[in-house]
């Protein structure tokens, strides 16, 4: 598949900016089954400064600061990707019980759980506990495939909670997000991640987009769809195998990844620092996935 991509951020304020100061993750990464052909970044007003340089965890980023007064902000990245052959790795993990991950995992080898070590941990939004491990549990019973254990326990999360926009925020707690079992695919991520975790499995947050299709008869909607994230296990010998509980599937070549870290925080599209009186602002986002022609 090869698909076009544009995110389009604008914020507007009650009154003027002096300085905006921006850090994004927009732009398309490039591993083994996905390629990003061509990528760009434009900001208006026009910045002072844009840098571009790889993260710690191999992301493409971008800095900027735009320096003249303003009341409106506009980040829109547009970029051409071509996917292909993704959701092989489920396939290669085999019949391996999933003890095997993570028992080779509390064996500190380079190039093996050295790289994956940060994603074992406890991170900014993600705290491992019993709770969360117990949950996991009910999937991750002894002996069980790991391919197996991993596909029931993507489809309890699909089926136990509820996809309601504006139920959660930011600032809302994996404890918090099992009381009311409700909440967006960020969430979901950022749960899979803490119960993988509290039994001693690594896993990584995703960020990126998924191609969505309208309903039967209906056109399709230019920017109706949204920024989507998922989650990612580690499995020895075989790689990470992305699996996206909102959609209750293992990623396919209709999700396009633009960046992973530890947690949302790592990798959220934009944050920066504004400085201003102003009280209030309004924030909308765009985002259109659409496919194109086949690769030259």
């Amino acid at each position: 598949m090869t698909y076009r991509v544009i995110h389009r951020t604008e914020y507007r304020y009650e009154s003027a900016v002096s300085e905006s100061y921006g850090e994004v993750h927009l732009l398309p990464a490039d591993f083994a089954g996905q390629v990003c052909r061509e990528s760009q970044l434009r900001i208006e007003p026009e910045p002072h400064d844009v840098r571009q340089r790889t993260d710690f965890y191999g992301n493409r980023t971008a800095y900027f600061a735009v320096l003249e007064a303003h009341t409106r902000l506009t980040i829109t990245a547009e970029s051409v990707v071509d996917v292909d052959g993704r959701g092989r790795e489920p396939a290669l993990v085999g019949s391996q019980g999933w003890e095997v991950a993570r028992d080779r995992l509390r064996v500190h080898r380079p190039g093996d759980a050295l790289d994956v070590r940060d994603f074992l941990l406890d991170s900014p939004m993600v705290a491992t506990s019993p709770t969360l491990g117990a949950y996991a549990a009910l999937s991750f019973s002894a002996g069980r495939p790991l391919v197996e254990a991993l596909a029931d326990f993507n489809s309890r999360i699909n089926r136990d909670f509820a996809f309601k926009p504006g139920s959660t925020s930011v600032g809302t707690t994996l404890t918090e997000l099992l009381e009311r079992r409700e909440g967006v695919c960020q969430d979901f991520a950022l749960l899979a991640i803490g119960c993988l975790r509290s039994i001693g499995l690594a896993a990584r947050y995703v960020s990126g987009y998924i191609e969505t299709f309208p309903p039967p008869g209906r056109p399709r909607l230019v920017g109706a769809d949204v920024s989507h994230a998922w989650a990612s296990l580690y499995v020895p010998d075989v790689g990470w195998v992305d699996f996206d509980p909102t959609n209750d599937q293992f990623v396919s070549d209709r999700h396009v990844t633009t960046a992973w870290g530890r947690d949302y925080r790592d990798v959220s599209p934009v944050k920066g620092v504004i400085y201003t009186e102003s009280k209030s602002d309004e924030m909308d986002v765009s985002v259109d996935v659409a496919r194109i022609d086949e690769p030259a």
